[in-house]
């Protein structure tokens, strides 16, 4: 990133106050340098793994959500113990 500061000088100076902001949103408050392809695949690999917790932690609920179903534990506290909805969990 820091390459960009060196490469690209707009004749407003306002205009270069702005692309400091912007590049600062962009990076995220991060110290380490690197180019912008990686810093965007560093990003998407990043919301990638909060994606795919967030659906282990779904695929789980489920699971568990069937397990109590077969055990007769009411629908409306395996929904309140697990987030799932009451809709989600009839349908399994």
């Amino acid at each position: 990133m820091n390459f960009l500061r060196y490469y690209v000088r707009f004749l407003n100076p306002e205009n270069n106050g702005i692309f400091e902001e912007e590049l600062e949103k962009i990076k995220g408050g991060s110290t380490v340098t690197m180019g912008i392809e990686e810093l965007l695949l560093d990003r998407a690999k990043n919301e990638g793994k909060v994606e795919g917790k967030a659906e282990g932690e779904r695929i789980k609920a489920l699971e568990m959500a069937k397990t109590f179903k077969k055990l007769g534990i009411a629908i409306a506290d395996i929904s309140k113990g697990t987030g799932l909805s009451v809709k989600e969990i009839e349908a399994l």
